[in-house]
């Protein structure tokens, strides 16, 4: 990493000035190589660190920072203006475990627990291989791949298969990358996760324009790493896959798919789902809908080119897209009646719309280590204990009568949130006031939607859509709202795979595997399915973020494929008995979650099978760091192997003493 030529005086000059003194020696120990810096300024920053608070943390106070000695920050900050300015390439550009431990427990003031010190090392960005298998041989030419689905897990998936020398494809039904970040354009659409951390650990982006990003620039962001790591030849554009069969005699993925109308036929030894659970728009039955005259318009199936400037607008639905789609069109619409069967819990967000200081993004830019350390920094709040956030915490509640100290921490403070900005209108606080604890809905950071509600030409109403005339909508109650267009913002169906005609062992199909809800075996792997990776499966959501989660994911299916090429494995296929206990072990934390204690709450949380019953299936209910531990290599013994006739593993290579 060479500084030459990359740094502006004055530019330069005024980015340290205003970079933290102590984010300032995270950078300057790696570009000098200096190890004794560390100890040298410890004492005297120690406990002046700087407290950087993400949405979910904190919640109760912030303590005041203790000011660092203006001689020393000056005498830190002239350091690596200097080192900068030489242009000399890092001395230490890879930092042993050793080292990370003691230079991120001076930068975030704490050490971190031992079980998200790996992890911490990751996803921050100071390594970019994480295999653990050694691998023994090469992957066969002929050993195919196929991943279908060029979204956020696609990509991942792609470039790890690349690095790692296994030929694959990727089928993708869109004509570009993207996924749900190509297909959601409403007003408003932003990723609602700190943009630091919801990127790949492997490729950050120090050029984020805003702490949360808009859609079109998370989508850039995906394009640039596609157009970096040459995936584009690898895809297939505008294949749609329609189902998947298992071969068992010749151990192979026979896919079927279509393309320009005509039927294609592709085959591969190993199959990866990366389509993720949210497939399509979810369209509330409403009776007489097609009689309504105006716009039906989906948030996930947006339509630009529907004029909503001075229109009388409806919009059904207050979840993470209503509340954005809401705070964006509330200046442009005549009239928006928002229209709520329950209400949410909305944490303050003040970053939602601040953009990144010009400065601080020139120094992650242009400052190596910068935006590894900062990253680090955002990841903090997800690397320690979260004792009593979404798990109940049973004496607590005997105690209090509440259900865990965080979850009653975010509650209260959401609800004060909410007084103060109604202060003068107890109706609207009860309105908008949810009854239930926090996650058991997902939670919403706020993007402005409480302001927007107090605007003079916007209303909410509680009620649930029934029915339409030619003029209007009715809830369920009977109320009639007459109005130009009707905007949807009810989600998605969560098909879990159930929409492709995938059949397994036996010509089993997975819908009929998933009667009456979908399960898994470490939210990757489905029982009777061999060679076949279903990423995003049921069990793994909800812990952290889709960035995050993914990466984990695809290192395990690196770490599978490396075992089938060294041991010479025709299938793979995960015992009935693992998945069970697996099940069973996720299903009984679930049962002491605020995801299955949800009181009245209601959403996509909970599969309804087609007997009716309710499942909690989305979620898993283990701290982050503890999957991060699970996934870093397949247990064997959970595992039914097809050996490739007429072969066996590589013996051992013996050394032999040279002689001269």
């Amino acid at each position: 990493m060479s500084l030459a030529g990359k740094a502006k005086a004055p530019e330069l000059d005024a980015a340290i000035e205003a970079l933290d003194p102590i984010m300032a020696l995270m950078a300057l120990i790696q570009i000098n190589g200096d190890r004794t810096l560390l100890h040298r300024y410890w004492d005297v920053l120690e406990g002046k660190q700087e407290s950087v608070v993400e949405a979910f943390r904190d919640i109760d106070a912030h303590q005041v920072r203790e000011p660092i000695d203006p001689v020393v920050a000056k005498e830190i900050r002239n350091a690596l203006r200097d080192a900068v300015k030489s242009g000399r390439p890092p001395v230490m550009p890879h930092i042993d475990m050793p080292m990370f431990r003691k230079m991120s427990r001076l930068l975030l003031g704490r050490d971190l627990p031992e079980m998200s010190v790996e992890v911490a090392f990751q996803h921050a960005g100071f390594t970019t291989d994480t295999r653990r298998r050694q691998a023994k041989e090469v992957p066969p030419a002929d050993f195919r791949v196929i991943v279908v689905g060029a979204g956020m897990m696609g990509i991942n998936a792609a470039v790890k298969l690349q690095q790692a020398g296994f030929d694959y494809t990727i089928l993708e039904a869109l004509d570009k990358v993207g996924g749900n970040w190509l297909t959601n354009t409403y007003p408003g659409a932003a990723v609602d996760t700190p943009s630091r951390v919801y990127s790949y650990s492997f490729e950050p982006n120090a050029s984020w324009t805003q702490f949360y990003p808009r859609g079109p620039e998370f989508l850039s962001y995906l394009e640039r790493v596609a157009q970096k790591y040459n995936l584009r030849e690898h895809i297939r554009f505008g294949t749609w896959v329609e189902g998947a069969e298992w071969d068992e005699k010749r151990k192979m993925w026979i896919v079927k798919a279509v393309r320009d109308g005509r039927p294609e036929t592709h085959e591969c030894h190993m199959l990866i789902m990366a389509v993720g659970p949210n497939n399509n728009p979810n369209y509330p039955h409403v009776r007489n809908l097609d009689r309504f005259k105006g716009p039906v318009v989906h948030s996930a199936a947006w339509d630009h080119g529907v004029d909503l400037k001075g229109k009388k607008v409806v919009l059904v639905g207050t979840g993470c897209s209503g509340v954005q789609v809401a705070t964006a069109i509330a200046d442009t619409v005549g009239e928006l009646v928002i229209v709520q069967r329950q209400p949410e819990h909305i944490i303050p967000n003040p970053q939602a719309h601040a953009p990144v200081a010009a400065l601080e993004r020139w120094a992650m830019e242009h400052i190596p280590f910068v935006a590894n350390w900062k990253r680090l920094q955002s990841l903090e709040s997800q690397m320690g204990d979260m004792h009593g956030m979404v798990m109940k915490d049973e004496e607590y509640a005997r105690r209090t009568g509440g259900f865990g100290p965080i979850n009653d921490g975010m509650r209260l403070y959401a609800e004060a949130y909410l007084k103060s900005h109604f202060p003068d209108d107890p109706n609207m606080v009860e309105l908008l006031t949810p009854h239930f604890p926090v996650f058991a809905k997902r939670p919403i950071l706020d993007c402005g939607f409480y302001d927007a509600l107090k605007k003079p030409n916007v209303s909410i109403v509680r009620g649930e859509l029934a029915e339409a005339d030619e003029q209007a909508v009715i809830l369920s109650d009977g109320t009639r709202i007459e109005c130009d267009v009707l905007l949807l913002s009810t989600g998605y169906n969560l098909h879990f795979g159930r929409q492709f005609d995938i059949r397994g062992k036996g010509g089993r199909t997975l819908k009929d595997a998933f009667d009456p809800h979908p399960f898994s075996y470490e939210g990757l792997l489905i029982t009777g399915f061999p060679n076949f990776v279903f990423m995003g499966a049921p069990y793994s959501y909800l812990v952290a973020n889709h960035a995050v989660v993914s990466e984990q994911q695809v290192h395990y299916i690196i770490e599978l494929l490396q075992w089938m090429v060294d041991d010479h494995l025709s299938s793979i296929d995960v015992s009935a008995q693992a998945t069970r206990a697996f099940v069973d072990d996720v299903d009984a934390d679930l049962a002491r979650t605020a995801w299955v204690q949800c009181g009245s709450a209601h959403g996509y949380y909970r599969d309804r099978g087609d007997d009716g019953s309710k499942k909690v299936i989305l979620a898993i209910p283990r701290h982050n760091s503890r999957i991060w531990h699970d996934l870093r290599t397949p247990r064997e013994e959970d595992f039914i192997v097809t050996r490739e006739e007429g072969s066996a593993p590589m013996p051992s290579r013996e050394m032999t003493m040279l002689t001269i």
